[in-house]
């Protein structure tokens, strides 16, 4: 047991999102019967077992299912022959299963603190982000103009990146002010697990700073990750508008919704 709690808070640390098993009932069982037996991870492996095949498939199928919805659930399971003697219970009664979701709170990465990455910070913070902002400008990246956001960076934005704790509920937004900061935010992002990748731009802008990415030895299906030109098509012009369209484009992502207004792509 203290091993897969190990194991649990370790996955923590890296998933966005993972799922639990615990027995809880019925009251007739043991206390060390009881607790913590499984937890499924965010891509769908498995640590940890449940007692008897039948029941350890039905518990893992419920894992995943809560994997999906983000909802925790309590389901009974039957329990077979092999594994009544074992929890002393008699065949046929029932395990009562406590389905639970651990989420990582969603966090937005802004990587620089211009215009648009004021905006984003506060509408960010207003629908539950964790925010983070860095730029290397002093002036910019500072408390005053962020007060809500979690932390606030001032420093190399390269460097910055790289050791920055990026896991799937991480979202990146690039708008840095030029394209050597652009390239030296995505070189520290692209191989990372983060949930969403934009870059802002023209795209010319986009263009020129892809086709280096390229050259560089990124590979065609690690560009295509990243969203650029960055947004939804709705016709933003001020830092606000742009700002709302970034965090529209997310929260689509985050839920895995498609839209014809992406301008992923747009030539």
């Amino acid at each position: 047991m203290a091993d897969l709690f190990e194991a649990l808070l370790e996955a923590t640390k890296t998933d966005g999102r993972l799922v639990t098993a615990s027995i809880i009932g019925p009251d007739s069982l043991p206390q060390e019967k009881l607790g913590l037996r499984l937890f499924v991870r965010q891509d769908g492996s498995i640590v940890g077992s449940m007692h008897g095949d039948g029941a350890h498939n039905e518990v893992v199928q419920a894992c995943r299912a809560a994997l999906k919805t983000g909802r925790p659930a309590t389901i009974a399971v039957k329990v077979g022959a092999d594994e009544a003697p074992n929890l002393w219970l008699t065949p046929g009664s029932e395990l009562e299963i406590f389905v639970d979701v651990i989420q990582s709170r969603d966090t937005l990465f802004a990587i620089g603190a211009g215009h648009i990455g004021h905006a984003l910070a506060r509408m960010a913070n207003v629908v539950g982000f964790e925010v983070t902002v860095v730029d290397d400008r002093e002036d910019f990246a500072n408390r005053d103009r962020f007060p809500d956001a979690d932390r606030v960076i001032s420093a190399d934005i390269g460097e910055t990146v790289r050791s920055f704790a990026i896991t799937p509920a991480t979202y990146v937004v690039i708008v840095t002010r030029g394209h050597r900061y652009d390239e030296d935010a995505l070189a520290g992002v692209l191989g990372s697990p983060a949930a969403y990748v934009g870059m802002i731009g023209s795209r010319r802008r986009v263009k020129a700073v892809l086709q280096h990415m390229m050259e560089d030895g990124a590979s065609a299906e690690t560009i295509d990750r990243i969203h650029a030109p960055i947004g939804l098509d709705i016709g933003a012009e001020t830092p606000e508008e742009i700002a709302v369209s970034i965090l529209a484009e997310i929260i689509q992502t985050k839920y895995g919704k498609q839209s014809s207004l992406s301008m992923k792509g747009v030539q």
